[in-house]
């Protein structure tokens, strides 16, 4: 599936899914700034994405983490455009790791991508200068975001969970860190937050707090429990999260153990 919404006359929401029963499974949003691409959409949606990429000239992408669902149209964009990565993601760009057939279906796969272009520590786009900043805790390649100081602006790919509760996490995913993230790009005092699952947010000062406090909350009961020698999965049982129905097919790159354990055990 593929949809474009502008959100202002400077950036374009461009959404990526996947198809399921007429609905997306979980819309993408990458961000079209004048010719200049935050992000590459997943897979499953590629030819869409290409397609408008030649119609509107797309002529750089800067990509934010090497997950599947952000950069499964990179091979068809390097045609016509430059891709940016930080120099630790190209490695994975160039020879993705496959993903299980869950994945595959959920997102699409990620071909590989030849040409790419180490990310500099900024980049303009018209009368817009965004920084290159760090945004550690959610991928392993060290995800980073795209700051416009002068319009409070943060491209912010997948720093802030989508749920308010967040109950899941992946094996990779540090949850301590990600709040401590959180709490870095609450210091901005943003005026939009571009979020990649949940578009923009304005005055996101709110809803970031909110998923700050919850994970707070969640690390310190569970720290708690696990001080008087209640096991991981003795805590998962008492906070009573439900596992999403896709739960067993991501064998085990999803779980509740994952956020238990990682705010018990992780620091920033």
């Amino acid at each position: 599936m593929f949809e474009i919404e502008a959100f202002d006359d400077k950036v374009t929401c461009v959404k990526t899914a996947t198809e399921m029963a007429g609905n997306a499974i979980m819309w993408v949003y990458s961000y079209l700034i004048d010719k200049t691409l935050i992000d590459a959409g997943c897979g499953n949606a590629k030819e869409e994405l290409w397609a408008y990429a030649r119609e509107v000239g797309v002529d750089r992408v800067y990509v934010t983490h090497t997950h599947e669902d952000h950069v499964g149209t990179c091979a068809l964009l390097s045609q016509q455009a430059t891709i940016f990565a930080r120099e630790n993601q190209i490695p994975i760009l160039k020879d993705p790791p496959e993903k299980n057939e869950f994945f595959a279906y959920v997102w699409g796969s990620i071909p590989p991508v030849s040409k790419i272009e180490v990310m500099p520590d900024d980049f303009s786009v018209g009368d817009m200068t965004f920084e290159v900043i760090t945004l550690p805790g959610h991928s392993p390649d060290l995800m980073v975001g795209f700051y416009e100081k002068d319009r409070g602006w943060l491209f912010s790919s997948d720093a802030v969970p989508l749920p308010s509760r967040k109950r899941i996490a992946m094996d990779c995913e540090n949850v301590v860190q990600i709040v401590s993230t959180m709490e870095k790009i609450l210091d901005l005092n943003l005026e939009v937050l571009f979020d990649a699952h949940r578009g923009p947010v304005v005055d996101p000062q709110d809803y970031i707090q909110t998923r700050i406090d919850f994970l707070k909350d969640v690390r310190r009961e569970s720290k708690a429990l696990h001080d008087k020698g209640r096991t991981i999965d003795e805590i998962v049982s008492h906070f009573s999260f439900e596992a999403p129905w896709y739960m067993e097919m991501t064998e085990g790159r999803f779980s509740i153990e994952h956020l238990i354990e990682s705010l018990i055990f992780d620091e920033p």
